[in-house]
C-alpha cells in the first residue's frame, strides 16, 4: 500500500463520517441539542474522535503525537500566540459583523440551542464549570484543531505543489465552516474565514498548540461575556 493511499484512507476514516454526519444532521434536523446533550456529546464524539485520529496517525501512518506540533517553538510562545490569535478572531468576528450582517437576510435567531444553553450556565456555576473546563478544552478546541490539522496533514502529503497546499487549506476551512451550519449563513461564513488564518499559520509554524489555546480561549470569554451580562 502506497503513502499516498494510507493518507486517502485515514481521511476516509478519521475525517470524513463525523464532518458528514455533523453536516448531514444539521440540513435534516431543525430541532436542537439539549443543554445536556451540548455538554455530553462533544466529550463522547469529540473525544472518541480525537482517540480515533491519533490512532490512525501512529498506527497506519506510523506518525507520533509530535507530528502535530513539528515547528519549533517553547510553551510560552505558544501561549502567547494563542494570545495574539485570539484577538485576531475577535477583530475579525466585529469586522465581519458590519460587513456580512447587513449585506445577509434578516433571519431568525439561528444558535437557539447555544442562547439556550448559555443561559442554563449562567444559572448553573457547575455547569458553567464543566463548559469551561473539560467541554471546551477537549471537546471543542483539542477535537476541531487536531482534526484540522490531522486533515491538513494527510491533504499536504497528497501532492508538494504549493497551489495544492494553499488549496487545501481553503477546502478544510470550508468543510468545518459547514459543520457549524447550526449559526446560520454568518457563522459559516465567520467560521470558514477564521479557519483559513489558521490554515495559513499552521501551514507556516506547524505548531497546533497555539490553536487549542486560542480556540479554547475565544470560546471561553465569548460564553464569560455572555453570563457577566445575564447577571
Amino acid at each position: 500500500m502506497t503513502d499516498k493511499i494510507k493518507y486517502i484512507i485515514a481521511i476516509c476514516i478519521g475525517i470524513l463520517p463525523i464532518n458528514i454526519f455533523m453536516i448531514w444532521y444539521r440540513l435534516t434536523h431543525t430541532e436542537g441539542f439539549t443543554t445536556f446533550e451540548m455538554l455530553v456529546y462533544p466529550l463522547l464524539f469529540g473525544g472518541g474522535n480525537i482517540l480515533l485520529i491519533l490512532a490512525l496517525n501512529k498506527y497506519l501512518l506510523n506518525k507520533n503525537l509530535r507530528d502535530f506540533n513539528l515547528g519549533k517553538g517553547k510553551w510560552y510562545q505558544d501561549i502567547m500566540v494563542g494570545l495574539i490569535l485570539t484577538t485576531l478572531y475577535f477583530l475579525l468576528m466585529f469586522l465581519e459583523r458590519s460587513i456580512f450582517l447587513t449585506l445577509l437576510p434578516p433571519q431568525e435567531p439561528p444558535s437557539q440551542e447555544v442562547i439556550k444553553l448559555m443561559i442554563d450556565l449562567a444559572r448553573k456555576p457547575l455547569l458553567l464549570a464543566l463548559w469551561l473546563g473539560p467541554v471546551v478544552w477537549i471537546g471543542v478546541a483539542l477535537f476541531e484543531e487536531i482534526s484540522r490539522t490531522f486533515f491538513f496533514n494527510c491533504l499536504w502529503q497528497l501532492s508538494p505543489q504549493k497551489s495544492w497546499q494553499i488549496m487545501s487549506i481553503f477546502l478544510v476551512s470550508l468543510v468545518v465552516g459547514f459543520t457549524h451550519l447550526y449559526q446560520g449563513p454568518f457563522g459559516i461564513i465567520s467560521v470558514s474565514i477564521q479557519g483559513i488564518v489558521i490554515g495559513f499559520y499552521y501551514y507556516k509554524a506547524k505548531r497546533i498548540a497555539p490553536l487549542i489555546i486560542s480556540h479554547a480561549l475565544y470560546d471561553s470569554i465569548q460564553i464569560i461575556t455572555f453570563v457577566v451580562q445575564v447577571y
